[in-house]
C-alpha cells in the first residue's frame, strides 16, 4: 500500500461542508422531539403550579424519557457534525493506493478495504443526498452502510480526510466510464406519461374525495364530524403529495434529452434494511456514486464488474435528474 498526503480540493471541501450539516429526516426528528420536550415541560409546569398530583407524575415521567432521547439525539448529531467538520481544519487528505483483496462493512456501518498485503483501511462513508422525488443531489450525508459488493484484485486509490477518516473519493484507475447525452426516445416519453397519468388520477381522486368528504361532513352537522375530519385530512395529504409530484413529472415529460452513463460498476453500496424495507442502493461507476432509484424497474440484476448503462433525465441546468432505468450491457 502506497500512502501520500495532499491538500483538499474544492470538491473535497464541498463534500465535507455538506456532510457536516444536519438535514433531512434527522433534522425533522430533532425538531419533533425538541418540540415534544418543550410541550411536556409546559404541561409539567402547569401541573406543578396547579398542584395536580395525578397529572404531575405521568407528565414528569414522559418528560424525563423524551428529554433523555432528545439529549442523546442532539449529542450524537453534533458529535458527528464536529467529527466531519474536523477534516476541514487540517486542509489535507491522505491518498492510499492499494490492490483490493476483500471489501467489508464493519459492525458500525463503516467501509473496510483490505489490501493484498493485508493492510486494513477503515473509512466512514459519505453518500449523495436525494430529493423528495429521488433525484440525486450535489450534497452529501454520513451514512451507515449495510453491505458493499466489490471486485477483489482491482487497484483502487482512496482519498481520505486526515481528521475524521471520511472517504472523499474512491478511484479505480483502470475502469474508465463515459458520460454522454441522447435524445428522449418514444419509449421514454411513454414511460413518463404513464407515470404522470397515474399521478393525475391520484390528484383527481384526492380532489373528488376531499370535496365529497367536506360535503358529507356538512350534511352530518357534527354527528360523525371527527371521522370526517380524519378522512378529510388523509385526502388532503394525498392532495398535497400529488400536486408537486404532478408538476415534477410534467417537467420530466417536457425534457428533450437525457444523460447516459456507461461504464463498469466497481462497487455496489447498500443502506437497505431488510427487516424494514428502507434504504438505498448506489452504484460506483468509475469514481462517482449514482443513486439507483429508477422510474421503471426493469429487474436488472447487476453485480460488481458488470458494465451498465444508466439513463437519467437531463434537467434544464444540464445535470442528471431522476433515473429512468438501468441496463446491464
Amino acid at each position: 500500500m502506497i500512502q501520500e498526503e495532499t491538500p483538499l480540493t474544492n470538491e473535497d471541501i464541498r463534500l465535507l461542508k455538506t456532510a457536516g450539516r444536519i438535514t433531512g429526516i434527522r433534522w425533522l426528528l430533532l425538531l419533533l422531539f425538541t418540540a415534544i420536550t418543550l410541550v411536556l415541560a409546559a404541561l409539567l409546569l402547569m401541573a406543578a403550579c396547579g398542584r395536580q398530583a395525578t397529572l404531575y407524575i405521568p407528565v414528569s415521567a414522559a418528560w424525563g424519557i423524551v428529554m433523555g432521547i432528545c439529549f442523546f439525539m442532539w449529542r450524537s448529531a453534533l458529535k458527528q457534525r464536529h467529527l466531519i467538520r474536523a477534516g476541514l481544519h487540517t486542509g489535507k487528505k491522505r491518498i492510499l493506493r492499494l490492490r483490493i483483496r476483500l471489501l467489508h462493512v464493519t459492525p458500525r456501518g463503516e467501509l473496510q478495504y483490505i489490501s493484498a498485503t493485508n493492510d486494513i483501511v477503515d473509512v466512514k462513508p459519505a453518500l449523495p443526498d436525494k430529493s423528495f422525488f429521488y433525484e440525486q443531489q450535489n450534497t452529501y450525508h454520513p451514512a451507515i452502510v449495510k453491505s458493499i459488493n466489490g471486485q477483489p484484485g482491482q487497484e483502487v486509490v482512496l482519498h481520505v480526510s486526515t481528521s475524521g477518516n471520511i472517504l472523499l473519493k474512491a478511484e479505480y484507475p483502470h475502469t474508465p466510464f463515459r458520460e454522454s447525452t441522447a435524445r428522449i426516445s418514444n419509449d421514454d416519453q411513454l414511460l413518463m406519461k404513464e407515470k404522470q397519468s397515474t399521478l393525475v388520477k391520484l390528484f383527481l381522486t384526492s380532489c373528488t374525495g376531499l370535496a365529497l368528504i367536506l360535503l358529507l361532513g356538512g350534511i352530518a352537522r357534527g354527528y360523525y364530524s371527527n371521522l370526517y375530519i380524519v378522512i378529510g385530512v388523509i385526502y388532503l395529504v394525498f392532495f398535497l403529495l400529488a400536486t408537486p409530484a404532478y408538476y415534477v413529472y410534467n417537467s420530466y415529460s417536457q425534457a428533450e434529452s437525457k444523460v447516459v452513463i456507461r461504464g463498469k460498476v466497481t462497487e455496489i453500496i447498500s443502506t437497505m434494511r431488510p427487516n424494514r424495507g428502507t434504504g438505498d442502493v448506489y452504484y460506483r461507476v468509475g469514481d462517482k456514486l449514482y443513486l439507483v432509484r429508477p422510474i421503471e424497474n426493469l429487474g436488472t440484476s447487476v453485480q460488481a464488474g458488470n458494465e451498465v448503462e444508466l439513463h437519467f433525465i437531463r434537467k434544464r441546468n444540464g445535470q442528471p435528474g431522476r433515473m429512468l432505468y438501468d441496463i446491464k450491457c
